[in-house]
């Protein structure tokens, strides 16, 4: 028997995230036929600034997408269907209703839709994250309900007494609680969901490690890098309050001749403000993972700034995995999942310590660097995407045939 799966997920981007990347893998299994990835939706209001030239990156190329391909467009048996609704997602009640209205009635249809025209009549429903999702779970009929949970949501909101902040709440409780199985990326999440769901498995974030590592030879620089000087520290994300400022700013105090390239989108005017008031710090913009691959490779020292708050702990970071795999010394605050690779990843207790740990590595010796290296792809080698996508499907398919203890 052969299943079609329905994801509820994030973008199909150019940054190649977990969902992506396990979808990709999973399409490749005989019994999978097809997936139907169904994004996070996008405006009309987005619309309008895209037709005046103020959109980022990412969702420009979405919408380039969608008016080239319409909103279903194909990459082999993987669906990628956008939708679209009205309005922005502010804590406005009737804006969130009319949305959430509006996206769960797309939703349905285009599920039904290709069920018809594919002939599908085995599925599995697939969630990724818990915004307007939980009426989904309760009116798509399926054969198996996954919830695959890598962000603890619930401490992302800035406010978490807002409209939206309790929707988030009241609706990952639902499918955690009615979730056939669940998988969640951290030891944090586990420990918080078990509770409410016995069938919870650990599935951590993996690394495309043969492409990130590549043939051995040397990156081309990017442009844009050829004017900054080095020594180098990279950084390839999200920009936004998780990152700690007051660390950027002890580097640039201490150690003005370091440069501190930030590769990613910047959330917030007044996060941009404060970024470009360091002057070690470098804003090159959005690039793809291709792309930031170059930057990690003529760069000297890959670090993970993040403030250590609820969220990150809960995090196991994609980046912790891409950057052990690109051969470069990893330096981070004291998240979730660096201690999974004590020994290969420098974690700093503080502000002053991480600025040290980076010393160290900036002084590393070329016989330490290569035992490095080699203990570095060692490790991550065991932590593929394809590893990673196997285990699932094994769990999947032994809860489908009801032997999942």
């Amino acid at each position: 028997m052969s299943y079609t799966i329905a994801a509820i997920t994030n973008e199909w981007d150019i940054f190649m995230r977990r969902y992506r990347s396990l979808f990709t893998e999973l399409i490749k299994f005989e019994d999978i036929d097809h997936i139907f990835f169904i994004e996070s939706p996008l405006t009309l209001y987005s619309f309008i600034r895209f037709v005046m030239g103020r959109m980022n990156r990412r969702d420009k190329e979405r919408w380039q997408r969608v008016l080239k391909k319409g909103i279903i467009s194909r990459e082999g048996n993987i669906f990628i269907i956008t939708p679209v609704v009205p309005f922005p997602f502010l804590s406005i009640r009737p804006l969130l209703k009319l949305n959430r209205f509006c996206l769960n009635r797309f939703q349905l249809y285009v599920i039904g839709y290709l069920k018809r025209k594919l002939k599908v009549k085995d599925m599995i429903l697939w969630i990724n994250h818990p915004y307007f999702s939980a009426e989904i779970a309760g009116s798509v009929k399926s054969d198996l309900f996954c919830y695959d949970l890598c962000d603890d949501y619930n401490t992302k909101e800035k406010d978490d007494s807002s409209v939206f902040a309790k929707e988030v709440r009241n609706n990952d409780l639902y499918l955690t609680e009615h979730a056939d199985i669940m998988f969640v990326s951290s030891k944090k999440l586990f420990e918080d969901r078990y509770p409410f769901n016995p069938n919870i498995y650990r599935v951590p974030n993996g690394v495309h490690a043969d492409l990130l590592r590549g043939n051995g030879e040397p990156a081309d620089e990017p442009r844009d890098l050829k004017q900054i000087s080095r020594p180098r520290l990279v950084y390839i994300g999200n920009i936004s309050t998780t990152i700690d400022l007051e660390l950027l700013r002890l580097i640039d105090r201490i150690h003005p001749e370091w440069s501190v390239i930030m590769v990613g989108p910047v959330h917030g005017t007044e996060v941009k403000r404060a970024l470009r008031a360091i002057d070690c710090v470098h804003l090159p913009g959005v690039r793809s993972f291709e792309e930031s691959i170059a930057y990690l490779k003529c760069s000297d020292v890959a670090i993970i700034p993040y403030v250590v708050s609820p969220w990150a702990i809960s995090a196991d970071s994609l980046k912790i995995y891409n950057f052990i795999a690109s051969g470069k010394p990893v330096v981070s605050t004291g998240i979730g999942g660096v201690e999974n690779f004590q020994g290969i990843i420098s974690i700093g207790r503080d502000r002053e310590d991480f600025v040290q740990k980076v010393s160290l590595a900036l002084s590393e010796k070329k016989d330490d660097r290569q035992k490095r290296e080699t203990a570095q792809y060692s490790i991550i080698k065991k932590h593929t995407w394809q590893e990673r996508a196997e285990r699932i499907h094994s769990l999947m398919f032994e809860r489908l045939r009801g032997s999942v203890k």
